[in-house]
């Protein structure tokens, strides 16, 4: 039993990276609840119990030694009353009882019993009580209530269950409708389809937005990698250096990545698991996969050369749309402060103005100090200053000249090593390694020969039952006809084959292989088919004989009306195919004398699909001769005919025997002959 909450949207999303946006929908799953225990067989078990505990009631009574028994010690008839059970549980569904009997249950003692829906909810009260409780984990795990959902759809087994229903609507109150709108079967496979399309490589569908929770927190333990020199701790050092943080916590978002980082200067050694959760079923293994990363201890020892720090560890873990937690990236860090000389460019000028100020500065400073300025020295240095205005003026107008300086400045450098990351599992469940991937393969394909042979052996075997019923039935139903074609030997020897091969089929032959069902086949088949094809022989040949007889009965008096009718096919023509129908006519004569000649129930002196065949050089004749051209009139005088008529006339002579030459080369001549002959006739 499953419950889980979930949000639809949609969002725009670019199938192309210069397409245009489109909206897809999508969904995503905010908490999940189950009972990994509440399912279809829990209440199969219900009705198995009291159907056991029925059963032994009249058991013991009937035994009556004192000694009480309980039938479910026994295997064989614990597998009935399961059968009959989920029987029973699914008639329930749509009718109000069913009565049960089981003969020779066990100890012939026969099961008799009644069973109501009535009585079946009230075995199964305490599962129906259960049935609402994944609905509030779900809605715990989502941090909602009720009044937070829309609608509820239900899917799967519990739709056809009129019990369930009844309770998970009470729970719903009055608010909510329960949806009884999917078709429960398809459901899950068309979403596991959606979701394989999503993550296939192999082929581009529509994109539908899927994002699904882990329901089981997931921790990494970090440590020191044992049995490294470098790895170990300091003298005096008593603590074993450990980490351990959770990355995807519990019904948390799948399709994410997590970074963790620290400082560390040896191999790590890394543990990936679950983390102690409640709803993690019980047995379950911790332990998922395991690393050893390597590669830090020797980037640790080059930094620390070089008079650096230690080395920052960066550890990447992915947990896949498919809920698969794995370390995806590992790599180490160390940053550098280098001091770098760098040239800048800076004015000529600028740099000489800079220099005078700071010695006129000076100057200046002096004379102050001295007190002796005259007004004929302020004079004299405003005229300076004019002076040095209008040479200044005049540099303005001259290009100024550029001048490199040398700076310092402090950047940082990182320096970065990719780790080298070996995996290793401890746990029961392990991923297949390139030998077990070859030996499933093997067994998958030698699995596939086995049903394929099954299924022909079992084909074999339908095939040889089903041709003794074919024999006994139609030697019973054309008993008189059939005793024209065959002796009393004959007879009594393909029905004793028969029986035997039935008593064979239910005895020896129940576990025979298939090259010994088809020699059984072969070895029935041959006399029989002998019968068989004798007697429709027996009416198939004077029914060819006859239809043969009155098709040269018609080339017959076809002939006799070409006589007056086409004049262009000459008495030769005609007596030639006269002589080829007097031909069949004394190959009908003959094998008619020959198959009175023969007995019955020996193989006939001719067949009729050989019939047919006689008239086969007949029917050509006949086609060609029907379309030669009629001759042209003789006229007595020759009228005065221009060249111009005459030359199309011997145009449209030529025409007509390219097109008889024609109909002669053409390969579909004969078939258009034959049509022809038989529209004829």
């Amino acid at each position: 039993m499953q419950a889980s909450v979930i949000t639809f949207y949609s969002y725009d999303h670019k199938e192309t990276k210069y397409g245009k946006s489109k909206p897809v929908g999508a969904f995503e799953v905010k908490g999940k609840g189950w009972d990994s225990t509440l399912g279809g067989m829990a209440f199969d078990n219900k009705l198995v119990d009291f159907m056991a505990e029925e059963f032994n009631e009249v058991w013991n009574k009937k035994r009556g030694d004192g000694q009480t028994k309980d039938v479910r010690a026994y295997p064989r008839p614990m597998t009935k009353l399961r059968i009959q059970a989920n029987k029973a549980k699914h008639i329930l569904s749509a009718n109000n009882d069913i009565p049960v009997f089981i003969d020779a249950l066990y100890d012939d003692t026969h099961y008799s019993s009644h069973i109501s829906r009535a009585k079946f909810e009230e075995l199964s009260h305490d599962l129906l009580e259960r049935s609402v409780k994944p609905i509030d984990a779900a809605l715990k795990a989502a941090n909602m209530t009720l009044d937070d959902i829309d609608f509820v759809e239900l899917i799967g087994g519990g739709m056809r269950v009129p019990a369930i229903q009844e309770r998970i609507q009470k729970y719903l109150g009055d608010k909510l409708e329960l949806g009884l709108h999917i078709n429960s079967d398809e459901s899950m496979a068309l979403g596991s389809a959606f979701h394989g399309a999503n993550v296939s490589t192999a082929f581009k569908v529509r994109q539908v937005g899927m994002i699904d929770v882990n329901p089981f927190p997931i921790k990494v333990s970090l440590s020191d990698v044992s049995g490294d020199d470098e790895s170990s701790t300091e003298e005096g050092e008593a603590d074993v250096w450990t980490k351990e943080a959770t990355i995807f916590k519990s019904f948390g978002r799948t399709g994410v990545k997590k970074t963790i980082a620290f400082t560390h200067e040896t191999d790590v050694h890394c543990a990936m698991g679950y983390a102690e959760s409640d709803i993690l079923p019980e047995g379950t293994e911790a332990d998922i996969v395991r690393y050893n990363i390597t590669g830090v201890s020797k980037f640790a020892k080059e930094m620390a050369e070089k008079g650096l720090n230690k080395p920052k560890v960066s550890l990447q873990f992915e947990l896949s749309t498919s809920g698969i937690a794995t370390l995806i990236k590992a790599e180490a860090a160390v940053e550098e402060i280098i001091t770098v000389t760098e040239e800048v460019e800076v004015d000529d000028e600028e740099e000489k103005e800079g220099k005078e100020a700071a010695a006129a500065g000076e100057e200046k400073k002096e004379e102050t100090k001295e007190g002796e300025e005259t007004p004929a020295a302020a004079a004299e240095g405003g005229e300076e200053e004019k002076k040095d205005g209008e040479e200044a003026e005049e540099k303005k107008e001259e290009p100024k000249k550029k001048k490199t300086k040398t700076i310092e400045k402090e950047k940082k450098k990182v320096h970065k090593r990719t780790l080298k990351v070996d995996s290793y599992y401890v746990t029961r469940v392990q991923p297949y390694s390139d030998d077990a991937l070859v030996e499933s393969q093997a067994k998958l394909q030698m699995l596939a020969d086995k049903d394929r042979e099954r299924i022909m052996l079992e084909e074999a075997k339908n095939k040889v039952e089903s041709y003794i019923y074919h024999i006994k039935n139609k030697m019973a139903d054309y008993e008189d006809q059939i005793a024209k074609v065959t002796t009393s030997e004959q007879r009594e020897s393909i029905l004793s084959m028969a029986s035997e091969a039935e008593d064979w089929l239910y005895e020896d032959g129940y576990d025979a292989d298939l090259a010994t069902f088809e020699d059984k086949y072969a070895e029935l088949a041959g006399p029989a088919e002998d019968i068989f094809f004798r007697l429709a022989e027996m009416t198939a040949r004077p029914e060819a004989i006859a239809a043969l007889s009155r098709k040269l009965s018609k080339v017959e008096d076809l002939m006799a009306k070409w006589e007056t009718e086409k004049p262009q096919v000459t008495e030769e023509e005609r007596n030639s195919v006269m002589e080829k129908v007097n031909e069949a006519r004394k190959w009908i004569a003959d094998m008619q004398d020959k198959q009175a000649d023969t007995d019955p129930t020996d193989t006939p002196a001719f067949t009729s699909e050989e019939v047919p065949l006689q008239t086969k050089g007949i029917e050509s004749l006949v086609s060609r001769l029907s379309k030669k051209p009629k001759p042209k009139p003789v006229e007595e005088k020759k009228n005065e005919t221009t060249e111009e008529e005459a030359n199309l006339d011997e145009a449209e002579e030529k025409k007509e025997e390219a097109e008889e030459a024609k109909e002669e080369s053409s390969p579909d001549t004969d078939e258009g002959e034959k049509a022809a002959v038989e529209e004829e006739l």
